[in-house]
């Protein structure tokens, strides 16, 4: 294209109201660029990382990828304070170990499983612990080898609910 048309071209995008949409169709390209120069920049075990990363998302179906845009998105407009919390849980989760994880992950469908008032109970029966006896169970909790853990979960697991109230089923 020659020298003199690019102007004449601009002004009739402007004028035909077409100036957001080619403004917003060089906008990633930019951005893709500004990516780009970053992964460019990355030492060379991160740039496999990434590599590695994109590969796996790019196999993923459509309907998943849809799934993880949406959670992210959701994650994005969560309070500052809320994401951090929810980063740390993460990095928790990372450096358990693969018995704690499971035992997690039981708890966590066994909790799925109960119904509404089953979990208001379980709900309850903790708020009934006295709030210093919670804090020596947490700290006593922190302390504890995994076998200790094991033995205090077993201990635990086999006390009724508080006086008055059914064990959930």
């Amino acid at each position: 294209m020659k020298a003199g048309r690019l102007p004449a071209l601009l002004v009739l995008v402007a004028l035909l109201g077409l100036a957001p949409e080619v403004a917003r169709s060089q906008a990633p390209q930019t951005e893709e660029r500004q990516n780009y120069q970053r992964f460019r920049q990355l030492p060379p075990d991160e740039k496999a990382r990434v590599l590695k990363d994109l590969q796996r998302w790019n196999e993923l179906p459509a309907a998943r990828k849809r799934e993880l845009q949406e959670s992210y998105e959701r994650f994005q407009k969560l309070p500052p304070e809320q994401r951090e919390r929810l980063l740390l849980r993460q990095r928790q989760w990372e450096t358990m170990p693969p018995e704690e994880r499971e035992r997690v992950m039981k708890n966590y469908q066994r909790w799925q499983q109960m119904t509404p008032e089953e979990r208001a109970q379980a709900r309850e029966r903790l708020r009934q612990i006295p709030p210093a006896e919670r804090e020596r169970l947490r700290e006593q909790w922190k302390k504890a080898t995994p076998e200790e853990r094991e033995r205090l979960r077993e201990r635990y697991r086999g006390q009724g609910p508080p006086h008055g109230q059914e064990r959930p089923r």
